[in-house]
């Protein structure tokens, strides 16, 4: 079984700590990686891949330190960066191409992983179109098939749905469940409700510090009974929101239906319990920073 450790990570620039004494350890499935701007993610998914060197710590990959296995482990490797700028004239079988020249694939294995790749992203019928041409999800589920060629066993994405409309984005969240059944899938995302069906373990992050790592199911466990929903008049949304925190606001037939999360059951307002979602975990850990992002 692949097993990625990591030993006590830190980053830092001048006097910011992008990073703080960072421990994981990952096997194969999804990780997402939950945190406001700036808190460390693309560090520390940059030291994995390389692109970044720690100032103190460790990267082992089944026992090994990755910085002595070098190219080996590069080749393992699977990165799909926020930003990437595409070669719009080229086509999407022409960029694949030239991705996997870059990595060093044989021709003739990398005309067999192309063509898998493009299955899998659902891009056949599209591979002879320019890149100028494809919509944002299409660039997306392009940029996740150039991270699968080599067949990696470590994928990591940064922001993979971002600006999808919810049909692509379901569609990407699907490839992505399926490929992670052999392979460590490092998931960073804002968008919670992305990780929240197929993650195996959530990774808060906040300025450079992990915060916690577990199941979805174990952070629910640790929001059960502070998620309310309330029904109020209007003209009492300012009182509610200073004394709670707010997640939600919705409005019905005259009446304001709003989602907070307390630790004690609101007293002076009718209150239903729900059961929490990732978005409610998210506000919980990162309230105090979710109006700078």
């Amino acid at each position: 079984m692949t097993v990625l450790q990591i030993n006590g990570l830190s980053k830092s620039y001048g006097d910011k700590i992008a990073l703080n004494r960072a421990s994981l350890c990952l096997t194969p499935g999804v990780y997402g990686l939950l945190g406001p701007n700036g808190a460390g993610k693309s560090t520390l998914m940059n030291m994995i891949a390389g692109n970044l060197a720690p100032d103190a710590g460790e990267i082992l990959y089944n026992g090994e330190h990755t910085s002595a296995l070098g190219r080996s482990f590069r080749s393992v490797l699977g990165y799909m960066p926020q930003q990437q700028g595409l070669y719009e004239q080229f086509t999407g079988y022409q960029f694949l191409s030239y991705m996997a020249g870059l990595k060093g694939l044989p021709k003739k294995r990398a005309k067999e992983e192309i063509e898998t790749v493009l299955g899998l992203v659902n891009l056949e019928e599209q591979s002879e179109k320019k890149l100028g041409a494809y919509s944002g999800g299409m660039k997306q589920r392009i940029l996740i098939a150039q991270a699968l060629l080599g067949n990696p066993k470590i994928l990591i994405l940064d922001e993979p749905t971002a600006g999808l409309d919810p049909r692509e984005r379901i569609r990407i969240r699907n490839i992505i469940s399926e490929i992670a059944l052999d392979k460590i899938v490092i998931f960073a995302t804002h968008v919670v409700s992305d990780v929240e069906q197929i993650a195996k373990e959530i990774v808060l992050i906040k300025k450079g510090n992990i915060l916690g790592v577990g199941s979805v199911g174990s952070f629910f466990s640790e929001l059960s009974g502070k998620v309310f929903e309330i029904t109020v008049e209007p003209g009492r949304l300012k009182e509610v929101e200073r004394e709670f925190l707010v997640r939600n606001v919705s409005v019905y037939d005259g009446n304001m239906t709003v989602r907070v999360i307390s630790e004690d059951r609101p007293r002076l307002y009718v209150a239903l319990e729900v059961r929490p979602t990732l978005e409610d975990v998210y506000l919980y850990w990162f309230a105090d920073e979710v109006g700078e992002e």
